[in-house]
């Protein structure tokens, strides 16, 4: 049973549309919810909300923004977001229609709420100024964000979209309309047009300390989240060495929080369909945040929350350890019998020039089968899989690789976290998560493939402390 990234009972957590609210320093995690009836996106949703201080305790409102009736136009409430406004918070968020869409009608358009309170809402209406432009697909049109560009002195409204074209054909781009008040809107043409997706979802902006950084997933490549920069919000946006915060099975993340409270991610780790190590990645999953680290190149990265790391009850210290193999693998046990929700940190040193380090999860005692993260030099990559994998292969691991230098010599400060079929590791501020199906054993380990390591300051977290859901 899960206990420690929040899901709602019965349901599976979608996109989230994050908001900080200023006045009681609380999370506003508004989300779609799928009851998976029979499989993903089949029942229609609109938005629920949880709220927490601390990403462990959530208080849970059910469903705030309601769906509208079977033929309206937010039959399906998808992705928008929230904005302060001069009196009110403002919800911008996309209505679909799937029978508009069978019909080959308009079938998504922005609409917009009003609240005092965050929790009850008063729909506004399609919001006339928002709807499909001339020369766009009218039906992708959608994920508004809201910024305030204090050199324009207006907001700035940015959405998903595409040229009306074969599916396959790469016109996605961010388009952007600008008002003085959250109210009157004019088309401004487009924002960023990169010719490589198909389309663009889950836009979002923000600055730090002078830069912008734009996130946004997209399904037509990779199906991640990612990120480019730039020195201005209408500048040139470009990627950096490492344009993702995790692997595939981490989708659809916006940040939310500020210089003071800290900024995290607010994605979801996807299931996997039939609940199996083979299956591909399902749409939704569980709510899971990661804080982001700004570092002095400018790249972003993650780690996991403190507040998470502090509800843990018991913590022990493994007594250092080396390992070593110039000519073959050499695996050391660290603990014998893992629970179903734990924390491992450590840091670790390559001390030789070395082929691959890793940590084994869940591994059987006998076989050594298990999960794995390995560091690769050769690939120079961070990857996650089965081990081993016979006959093969033994679990869908695409996209779950993060890029991942070894070194000799360097550092490595790691935190592995475990919640019932949700791992998830944290090397250098690189996150990497996965969901396990099929665990045989118990043991939880390191290794070292032709070379040699130091592992120290390990510390080993258990006793997840009961949380308010």
């Amino acid at each position: 049973m899960q206990k420690i990234f929040y899901k709602p009972e019965d349901r599976w957590f979608g996109d989230c549309m994050p908001f900080f609210n200023e006045e009681d320093q609380t999370f506003y995690l508004f989300h779609q919810r799928d009851t998976r009836r029979p499989e993903p996106l089949t029942d229609p949703f609109g938005w629920s909300l949880v709220t927490t201080k601390d990403f462990v305790n959530f208080k849970d409102y059910g469903e705030v923004l309601p769906k509208g009736p079977h033929d309206s136009a937010d039959q399906f409430i998808y992705a928008g977001s929230v904005t302060q406004g001069k009196d009110d918070k403002v919800a911008f968020y996309t209505g679909h229609n799937r029978q508009a869409k069978l019909a080959k009608k308009t079938s998504e358009i922005l609409m917009s709420a009003n609240s005092k309170d965050l929790i009850h809402w008063n729909k506004m209406g399609k919001a006339s100024s928002l709807i499909p432009q001339p020369g766009y697909d009218h039906n992708d049109w959608r994920d508004p964000i809201v910024v305030y560009s204090a050199e324009h002195k207006s907001y700035i409204l940015v959405l998903g979209a595409r040229l009306p074209s074969d599916k396959k054909k790469p016109t996605g781009r961010l388009v952007y309309f600008e008002s003085p008040d959250m109210k009157n809107w004019a088309f401004k043409g487009d924002f960023w047009t990169p010719n490589e997706f198909n389309m663009i979802e889950m836009p979002d902006l923000f600055e730090i300390e002078g830069n912008w950084y734009l996130l946004f997933s997209e399904y037509s490549e990779d199906k991640r989240t990612k990120y480019r920069i730039s020195n201005d919000l209408f500048g040139n946006w470009h990627s950096l060495k490492d344009e993702f915060f995790d692997g595939k099975a981490y989708y659809a993340a916006r940040s939310v929080g500020n210089e003071k409270a800290g900024r995290y991610l607010s994605g979801w780790v996807a299931t996997k369909e039939n609940n199996d190590d083979l299956g591909n990645w399902d749409w939704g999953g569980a709510f899971v945040p990661h804080q982001i680290v700004q570092r002095k190149d400018k790249t972003l990265g993650v780690t996991l929350p403190q507040t998470i790391i502090d509800n843990f009850a018991k913590v022990e210290t493994i007594p250092s350890f080396e390992i070593g193999e110039a000519n073959g693998k050499k695996e050391h046990t660290v603990i014998n019998e893992v629970p179903e929700q734990f924390l491992v940190e450590a840091q670790l040193e390559v001390t030789d020039d070395t082929k691959e380090f890793g940590i084994k999860a869940f591994v059987n005692d006998e076989t050594r089968e298990g999960y794995q993260y390995k560091v690769s030099k050769p690939e120079h990559a961070l990857k996650f899989s089965r081990t081993p994998n016979y006959p093969w292969p033994q679990y869908f691991d695409a996209g779950l690789e993060r890029p991942l230098s070894l070194e000799k010599g360097k550092r490595y400060d790691i935190k592995l976290i475990v919640d019932a079929s949700i791992i998830i590791i944290y090397i250098n501020n690189i996150a990497l998560s996965a969901r396990m199906y099929h665990k045989t054993g118990r043991e939880f380990s390191f290794f070292v493939n032709e070379g040699k390591i130091a592992v120290s300051n390990v510390k080993y977290y258990t006793e997840w402390q009961d949380t308010v859901r």
